[in-house]
């Protein structure tokens, strides 16, 4: 169990009645999923094919004013991500609602009632920010169930799902390739391999988080990902997994 430590930003969703359902997940909807979702995302190779429809200009997605996207996971949540993230997703027509708390774990959160309350809302996606606190753990396949736990919830839900790792400050022990190969269906957003990981001057005093420059950058590499992948013939934030392996 853990304390519910809520930021709600633009809470449009909050008016939604329970019934209104989410855009599908990719894998739902039908879209093509690779096989894996990959470890490093310079190990992959993709190009989207054209839209069957006009989209907004990359950068500027527009979306149903009902939808909605959920944030959960750990302390890195509130370090310069989710506020810089917000206003992109209030621009883009979304509502925006952050549950994050602080030394968190995945086995946290995959028994979590309040995420059970979330999902019940039928978020669009879901954004997961979780594993920095598990990067010490000798065994780390101990976790991976409730990985899988955690996201059969999110499908569950029908929400397009991220897992977002953190910007790594050490050598982890493999919670990242635990989390990578048992978080399908949800996308594997590698934040150091989208980026090309933070500096020193773009950590807080720990040496750990982001800081205000590091956490912009972080989020400005996320969203750039996002719309990206997003299938702009829906009217919600489905995304396309189109990445393929290199031959």
């Amino acid at each position: 169990m853990r304390s519910a430590a809520v930021a709600t930003v633009n809470v449009v969703a909050l008016g939604l009645a329970l019934g209104t359902a989410g855009c599908q997940s990719a894998a739902a909807a039908g879209n093509p999923v690779a096989e894996r979702h990959p470890a490093s995302a310079v190990d992959w190779a993709g190009a989207r094919a054209e839209p069957a429809s006009p989209v907004a200009p990359p950068g500027e997605p527009q979306v149903a004013r009902n939808t909605w996207v959920l944030h959960i996971g750990d302390s890195f949540v509130h370090a310069s991500l989710q506020q810089n993230l917000g206003p992109r997703l209030r621009a883009s027509g979304a509502g925006y609602v952050v549950d994050a708390t602080t030394a968190t774990y995945t086995t946290t959160w995959a028994n979590d009632p309040e995420l059970d309350k979330w999902l019940a809302r039928r978020p669009s996606l879901v954004l997961v920010t979780l594993g920095a606190n598990e990067v010490d753990m000798p065994m780390p396949g101990e976790h991976a169930g409730a990985i899988a736990q955690l996201v059969r919830k999110i499908a569950g839900a029908q929400a397009s799902c991220v897992w977002i790792t953190p910007p790594m400050w050490k050598r982890d022990s493999g919670i990242l390739q635990v989390i990578h190969d048992h978080s399908s269906p949800c996308l594997f957003f590698d934040s150091d391999a989208v980026m090309g990981g933070l500096s020193d001057d773009e950590r807080q005093r720990d040496h750990i988080h982001p800081n205000k420059r590091g956490g912009a950058r972080w989020s400005e590499a996320l969203w750039g990902w996002l719309v990206d992948h997003r299938d702009g013939s829906r009217p919600g934030w489905t995304l396309l997994p189109f990445e393929v392996r290199r031959s």
